[in-house]
């Protein structure tokens, strides 16, 4: 199949939409089983991976030092959670069996189980803390086919929603990466620089260019800021030159200890926090492309997290979830392709077993790619405002987003103390603005019915 740009409806079909109406669109250079030439697939697949290091090496950075693990142990939990990365990917995005959703889903290690993991390692030991992470992982598996019949309570109303209420949870997490919060570089003027030049610099390169220089935008700006990044001496050169050519994963690292019941819990509920976020990626995503959202689909997503959390935690790492700036590259680049993302993976397990290649990608400080993260998150932003520019039909609707949106902020930017009167379980659900808003909109679309609620008027007398 020859790339090509795609017209690709929202479904509103689906929704009743009356004809005429405008959908959502999205320009898609190569869709979902289009295979682009080698090289091209190659550069595209190290884009993905280039926007998301950053965030997959965050966890194992942020446990090892809060548990103060000796570096050889460091050493396996970042290589665990490559691995399991890489392996992930390579398994959401070809398929294995039953596991799998065939889309072009990254997979990476996700900081809401940095928390638990550190909790558990200090009270009942590293060993019982992996193996808590493996047998939840055993458990998203099994419980998958579940979480793939929600589906029907995600409509284009309640997905678009989703994703802004993502985004824009996200865009703080980025930004506290790009002002480097918590790191020496915290208040240098340096970090506004990278932050504005990173986003006009994107922005820039899809404006003055064509096809595929277009879709490699987001590689093209990263590589201008470690050229810029290097001889201004942020770059830890050394860190390359010090770690070795070849590092074979270890199969328990830390050995394997069974977990109290209570840690055991916590963490299955976490693991189940995040699916609600695969399963709504995942649909977004099918929207985006044109492709059915099937249960398979959804389910085979949701799975290929709990087999590739439980490879990573079985060589070390710390669990993985499909990448929501993944799927805002794609709205940007338009290179909607699957085995793209398969080749990302391969280049994974690759930097898992050769540690100065990922060193070489993570050479410089953090808050350099902070802006390439915001601006993903704001593409996520984007496709859903698109979505749900075609989805505000009623008066039922805009009620639904201004609640759903309104508890998400109040939420990401009230004070942490406010929330130390929940016990420790309820704080996990009552802190996190993304899964309140998204239990927000799913609530409130089933209780108000569409039938009694006046349609928005289309214009002001």
């Amino acid at each position: 199949m020859k790339p090509g740009h795609d017209r690709i409806g929202s479904m509103l079909a689906e929704e009743g939409a009356p004809a005429g109406t405008n959908v959502l669109v999205l320009s898609l250079r190569y869709r979902l089983e289009d295979r682009p030439p080698a090289i091209a697939s190659f550069l595209f697949g190290f884009q993905h991976v280039l926007i998301m290091f950053t965030a997959m090496i965050a966890s194992p950075l942020v446990i090892g030092g809060l548990l103060n693990l000796p570096a050889d142990q460091r050493g396996f939990m970042m290589t665990g959670v490559m691995l399991g990365c890489g392996i992930g990917t390579l398994i959401s995005a070809l398929g294995l069996f039953w596991i799998g959703g065939r889309l072009p889903l990254v997979l990476g290690a996700y900081v809401i189980y940095i928390a638990p993991v550190v909790a558990i390692a200090k009270s009942e030991g590293l060993a019982a803390a992996s193996t808590a992470l493996i047998i939840g992982g055993l458990a998203l598996l099994a419980v998958s086919p579940a979480i793939g019949k929600m589906r029907a309570l995600f409509p284009p109303l309640v997905i678009g929603t989703l994703l802004v209420i993502t985004g824009e949870s996200l865009i703080k997490v980025a930004a506290n990466v790009a002002f480097g919060v918590n790191t020496p570089y915290f208040g240098n003027p340096l970090t506004f620089i990278y932050l504005v030049g990173s986003i006009v610099l994107i922005v820039a390169i899809n404006m003055l260019t064509k096809g595929t220089a277009r879709s490699l935008s987001i590689f093209l700006a990263v590589v201008c800021i470690y050229l810029v990044s290097i001889p201004m001496g942020l770059a830890n050169v050394k860190a390359i030159a010090d770690a070795p050519w070849l590092r074979l994963p270890r199969l328990a690292p830390y050995g394997l200890a069974w977990p109290s019941p209570g840690a055991i819990a916590t963490i299955v509920i976490y693991y189940f926090v995040t699916a609600i976020y695969t399963l709504s990626i995942t649909l977004a995503l099918c929207k985006m492309l044109g492709v059915d959202a099937s249960e398979k689909r959804v389910r085979g997503a949701v799975a290929a997290d709990g087999l590739g959390s439980v490879v990573a935690a079985l060589f070390g790492g710390v669990p993985i979830v499909s990448y929501d700036q993944n799927v805002g590259a794609i709205s940007l680049t338009g290179v909607g392709s699957r085995f793209v993302v398969a080749s990302a993976g391969v280049l994974l397990v690759v930097m898992a077993l050769m540690p100065k290649i990922g060193l070489a990608i993570g050479v410089v400080p953090t808050f350099v790619l902070g802006g390439t993260l915001i601006f993903m998150f704001g593409m996520i932003v984007v496709v859903g405002v698109s979505i749900l520019a075609e989805s505000l039909r009623r008066q039922r609707d805009l009620l639904i987003v201004a609640a759903s949106v309104a508890l998400s902020t109040a939420i990401n930017f009230a004070p942490a103390v406010v929330f130390d009167v929940f016990s420790p379980s309820v704080r996990l659900l009552a802190t996190d603005g993304i899964i309140i808003g998204a239990l927000t909109a799913v609530l409130l679309n089933l209780a108000i019915p569409k039938s009694q609620v006046e349609k928005i008027p289309h214009s002001i007398d």
